[in-house]
């Protein structure tokens, strides 16, 4: 039983104690102490949910900290975990290929909102717009706009 839940168990009995009978006064305090032994049972199943919760979210925490610490060791370029640094690959699946431009990449600014974007140059050689990702505006305009 939880601290509220005898709180509300002494009114009770000082409640019952005092002989009100079944006058307006008595049946008020009666009720008033039924209420209050609801609110405590309530009280008492949201600190049950409540610590439930706190160990699901360590449980959590826990298990982004370990995927954290596997991500941590990867080369972002070839995802491999012998890499320690990305600017310095020295790992034999991407040896010197660990920067975009090197792999056929062409490094954009957005015009309009600024946000670095690497495009394939396949895709710099084809005739349609290229659309910025963040903001959804062209970037380099179709070739059939450049003619105009």
């Amino acid at each position: 039983m939880g601290y509220n839940k005898e709180k509300v168990a002494y009114l009770r009995g000082v409640v019952d104690g005092m002989d009100l009978g079944n006058d307006k006064y008595g049946k008020l305090f009666k009720l008033i102490v039924d209420t209050l032994d609801e609110i405590a049972d309530t009280v008492d199943e949201n600190e049950e949910a409540i610590i439930d919760m706190d160990e699901c979210i360590d449980d959590i925490c826990d298990e982004l900290s370990d995927i954290d610490e596997c991500l941590d060791g990867l080369c972002e370029c070839c995802d491999c975990s012998s890499c320690d640094d990305d600017d310095d690959c020295d790992c034999d699946c991407c040896g010197d290929e660990c920067d975009f431009a090197d792999d056929g990449y062409v490094e954009v600014e957005c015009p309009h909102c600024g946000e670095t974007i690497y495009f394939d140059e396949d895709m710099l050689e084809s005739d349609g717009e290229l659309i910025c990702p963040n903001c959804n505006k062209p970037v380099i305009p179709a070739a059939d706009k450049l003619d105009e």
